[in-house]
């Protein structure tokens, strides 16, 4: 009976406290069943994204003896699990075979291949599809390339075969799609090109029929690819799916067959961001659960305080302590439940409204164990803080119960407020100097904002009182009226906690957020090197730069990068770019060093000295020759003495424009002592050739001591007289300084001048136009060595100076490079090894849109181009990470602060407007004007809560700088690129003054309505 008569006359505060705990139960159910779902989803991201790495792609070798039958794609597919197949993708069957083929001028090879249903995957342009055997479908690039037309026979050996065999072209094709997934990375087109002076020339694949290997014809290589299922897979299939990966490649090999799955990293992959969302989503959750929890129990401050003089009167009738509070607590505890209980229903709504929008469908709908574990446990604490609440009001003594303000010693903090704080300050003290480990970190904004905002809320009595009796002594009564309301209800004043934690879950989400997307656009940038990357086919430095002035000589779109690698993992590898383009087009290139190192690194303005010949002729002759014995060691033996030097030979290292190549010119021997000798030596630089070094060598046996001057009266080639061989400076010596007793040196005199001391080794002079010791940006990771040397296009090493000017990562390839001028490189020179060459083309936004035609226009040039990599498309793949889909719950944190803070202010009316407005009345009697009373009521809670706000927004930041560093924004953590957790100001100032700008205009018109209702009226219903 009391149950339903309490319900039916407070039904309004019932609601409040049932509208608290539904967002409690909500927070408590949607936390796990949310981070369930996320882990799902990026089993299906993930297997979806790195669908060629999850495959199963086995092939096996050709047969060694040609007697033996060769494996058919179809004993492959035991090797799949029974009760694993329907986990896989339909397996896709396939042979092929390498053919070169025969009697042509020019050497060319093709794959043929038989692929199951690979006729349903291209269009058939000409002709018809291959149905017999030697029948082959040849691409409509070829017919460019090659002039291959339908009724053609190709004549051809596979690898291995004993003879040669005949296939008919019986029709042209272009596929559908060259990415889809049924050709699992291998495109049947793209390979088409003539030959080159490194390579054979290729063509597309040749599609044919399975009867083309029926016989021994034809080595072959039987395949068979398969890959797992996005949206079939789920988290309890990977333990098996692992397992049976590494299985069958154990028992492939017995097959004679290999796995390239790379299914157990993927797994791995898949397993890191599973932990990452188990925990960085309940965390979240929590901080508004317990903020939920600290308004729930702040309601029910107040709610019980409002009914002090009820319970007085109830234990005035004689009713006991212990009856009152059982009492009581039923009454509030019910819609407590109630509402915790509805949180389930409500989370699950919330669930499939999240699955369908942010997942994209990409989890099942379950029922993981963990939601009614939370449910009852954020139950069984908010009934917790109903019985605390109830017990500590209805134990105090009767004449204390009567009063409408609770009377306190001065500056007292009630006991649980201690707990509060001081729990709140223990968590963030182990959070900051902790092991950064567990939840305490990343509670750290709700830690902070609750322990300053309660111990502002009670340092505020006495404040307000201060400011009280000094606003009246100034005949400033409004602000003393408001402010001494705030000193005479101390329940007014808890809504500065709640307020407090408000704003800095808002701020903590908009630094979340805002840092989190800003950390993951600039990885990507720094990933992809640009907004976009093409990977252009190409065998000569000079062909490729032609190519991309002609397409874009004035820089706008692109900027050239060129990557060589050594053969060791742990050496440098060269990273080559134009200075002047990357600063532009580079994502961040302008931050890649400064303007001084930028131009540190850039080629000598040097003009470079070049010439077309077929012979190079130079005039030369030696000074007086001094001979000399090599410096001995004390102690040491001294070397056998050797006959007296007969001759030097002078040698030039000159670079082809054409290829890069670096080639050696050896001239006869210079005798010594003699007069000017003319010396020529075979050169074929009709395309034109850079000379790059000059140098001193000796003949084979000759290593006698010697010291003099060799001076270089004329270089000269056949379309040059004589070459300008520049100032003295311009030559410096290639080898280091006291490295050895040899020495060459330029110096001031007739032509070119070179002071030599020679014991038998190869001295070097390099000419300026390409430094003799490169200097280059190295990477942060690579531990630095004077003797550090990266590969030039030949792989040769070149020596490094390194710039202490490094500003960022370098982009791209932020691990173990070496970043040069690629102008320098190519005056270097080096015939371009392709296997560790890659060129690249960086593209800015602009670039991007234009990439087609850029494709087009070199491969117009000659040269094939592909679009590899994209920024946009690294940032959206960052976006459906775990991390990244923990933190959109971010900014449903900020709004679910906002509502409930909203609900105490609201709260705090409903349950004392009716006393405030009792007060404002009295006053009107005494003559004090409405409009009086009226800023009075709005200080009463604005002045409090614009305060609480600043110091909420300030916790938040300091503790989002405590919790960032802890929240994984990626799946690998650390790397070589830095995260940038910096405060974003603009996004805390705006969160700061929208927060104010809400919660004090709440207040206002809260305020303003109290007001309204102190009439006379009320003090009637105070004196009936």
């Amino acid at each position: 009976m009391f149950l339903r008569q309490a319900l039916r006359y407070r039904w309004s505060q019932a609601l409040v406290l049932a509208g608290i705990s539904l967002l409690i139960g909500t927070c408590a159910v949607f936390g796990p069943w949310f981070a369930r779902a996320v882990q799902q989803t990026v089993v299906t991201e993930t297997l979806h994204g790195q669908r060629l790495s999850a495959a199963w792609q086995l092939e096996t070798r050709p047969v060694r003896n040609l007697s033996d039958e060769p494996p058919k794609p179809e004993q492959l597919q035991p090797l799949i699990p029974a009760d694993l197949a329907p986990l896989f993708t339909k397996p896709v069957l396939g042979i092929h075979s390498d053919v070169s083929w025969t009697g042509t001028e020019d050497p060319i090879v093709s794959r043929l291949l038989w692929r199951d249903g690979v006729c349903d995957q291209v269009v058939i342009v000409a002709g018809r599809c291959p149905a017999a055997a030697n029948e082959v479908l040849a691409s409509t690039v070829d017919q460019s390339t090659w002039g291959i037309e339908p009724g053609q026979t190709i004549r051809g050996i596979g690898e291995g075969a004993a003879q040669p065999g005949v296939l008919k072209v019986v029709g042209q094709y272009r596929p559908k799609d060259g990415t889809a997934d049924y050709w699992f990375g291998r495109p049947p087109t793209g390979r088409s090109h003539p030959p080159t002076d490194k390579s054979p020339g290729e063509t597309d694949l040749l599609l044919t029929a399975r009867p083309t290997f029926a016989g021994d014809l034809w080595s072959q290589h039987t395949t068979l690819d398969t890959r797992p299922l996005p949206g079939v897979v789920r988290l309890d299939d990977l333990d098996r799916l692992e397992s049976a990966t590494t299985a069958s490649q154990g028992k492939a090999i017995e097959l004679g067959a290999d796995n390239t799955s790379a299914l157990p990293g993927v797994i791995d992959q898949i397993r890191h961001e599973r932990a990452q969302a188990a925990t960085i989503i309940p965390l979240v959750m929590v901080q508004v659960a317990l903020f939920g929890l600290v308004v729930l129990a702040l309601a029910l401050a107040v709610v019980v305080d409002q009914r002090r003089p009820e319970l007085a009167v109830a234990r005035l009738r004689g009713s006991t302590a212990r009856r009152t509070s059982k009492t009581l607590t039923v009454e509030l505890g019910l819609p407590v439940l109630i509402g915790t209980l509805l949180g389930a229903p409500l989370g699950f709504a919330l669930l499939l409204i999240v699955r369908s929008t942010w997942l994209r469908h990409g989890a099942p709908i379950e029922l993981p164990w963990s939601v009614p574990v939370a449910l009852v446990a954020v139950a069984v604490v908010a009934l917790g803080v109903v019985v605390l609440q109830v017990r500590g009001v209805v134990r105090l003594q009767i004449a204390t119960l009567l009063r409408r303000v609770a009377p306190s010693r001065r500056r007292a903090i009630g006991v649980i407020d201690l707990c509060i704080i001081v729990f709140a300050v223990a968590g963030l003290l182990s959070a900051v100097g902790g092991s950064n480990r567990g939840p305490l970190p990343v509670l750290a904004p709700a830690l902070l904002a609750l322990a300053a905002g309660l111990t502002f809320a009670h340092l505020l009595l006495p404040l307000a009182g201060l400011i009280s009796r000094r606003a009246l002594r100034r005949g400033r009564l409004s602000l003393a009226l408001g402010t001494l309301q705030i000193s005479r209800r101390p329940a007014v004043t808890r809504i500065v906690a709640a307020v407090a934690v408000a704003a800095s879950l808002v701020a903590f989400a908009g630094q979340a957020a805002s840092v989190g997307e800003h950390n993951r656009e600039s990885r990507a940038g720094y990933e992809t090197g640009a907004e976009g990357v093409l990977k252009v086919e190409a065998s000569y430095v000079a062909r490729f730069m032609h190519g991309i002035n002609e397409v874009d000589r004035d820089r706008r779109w692109l900027t050239p990068v060129l990557i060589t690698r050594p053969p060791s993992p742990d050496a440098l590898q060269t990273v080559m770019i134009e200075p002047d383009s990357f600063r532009t087009i580079a994502y961040r290139g302008d931050q890649l060093t400064d303007l001084d190192g930028f131009r540190d690194l850039s080629a000598p303005s040097v003009e470079p000295i070049e010439f077309s010949t077929r012979q190079l002729t130079v005039t030369a002759s030696t000074g007086p020759i001094e001979k000399v014995a090599p410096e001995v060691p004390a102690g040491a033996t001294p070397p056998v003495e050797q006959p007296p030097a007969k001759s030097i030979r002078l040698t030039a290292y000159v670079v082809d424009l054409r290829t890069g190549a670096r080639n050696v010119v050896t001239f006869p021997p210079l005798p010594l002592g003699k007069p000017p000798t003319v010396l020529r030596a075979p050169l074929d630089c009709r395309d034109g050739c850079r000379l790059l070094r000059l140098g001193v060598s000796r003949e084979l046996g000759d290593q006698g001591g010697l010291r003099g001057d060799v001076h270089i009266e004329k270089l000269s080639a056949d379309d040059q007289p004589a070459l300008k061989l520049g100032r003295p400076e311009d030559w410096r010596p290639m080898q280091e300084p006291g490295s050895n007793q040899d020495r060459i040196a330029a110096k001031p005199g007739a032509g070119l001048t070179l002071a030599v001391t020679s014991f038998g080794a190869e001295q070097v002079l390099q000419y300026a136009t390409a430094p003799a010791v490169v200097p280059a940006l190295i990477a942060p990771d690579y531990r630095w060595d004077p003797s550090a040397t990266t590969p030039a296009f030949d792989g040769t090493p070149i020596a490094l100076t390194k710039l202490d000017r490094l500003g960022g990562p370098i982009n791209r390839f932020p691990l173990h490079s070496a970043v040069i001028d690629l102008e320098t490189g190519r005056r270097i020179g080096g015939t371009v090894d392709e296997a560790s060459t890659q060129f690249e083309l960086w593209l800015n936004a602009e670039g991007v849109a234009k990439a087609d035609s850029i494709i087009a226009k070199l491969r117009a040039e000659g040269l094939s181009a592909q679009l590899i990599d994209q920024r946009t498309d690294r940032i959206a793949s960052y976006g459906r990470s775990a991390s990244a889909l923990a933190l959109q719950l971010t900014p449903v944190v900020g709004i679910a602060g906002w509502a409930l803070a909203i609900v105490v202010l609201l709260l705090t009316v409903v349950t004392s407007w009716r006393s405030r407005a009792q007060d404002y009345a009295s006053l009107r009697i005494t003559g004090v004007p409405a409009a009086t009373t009226g800023r009075a009521a709005r200080w009463e809670q604005t002045g409090p809560v614009a305060l609480a706000v600043l110091l909420g927004s300030m916790c938040g930041v300091v503790g989002a700088q405590i919790a960032l560093p802890l929240i994984p924004l990626f799946a690998d953590a650390g790397g070589p690129i830095p995260l940038e957790l910096e405060v974003n100001w603009p996004v805390a100032v705006l969160l700061w003054a929208v927060s104010t700008a809400v919660l004090a205009a709440v207040t206002l018109l809260l305020g303003t309505g109290v007001n309204r209702r102190a009439g006379f009226a009320r003090i009637r219903e105070e004196l009936t």
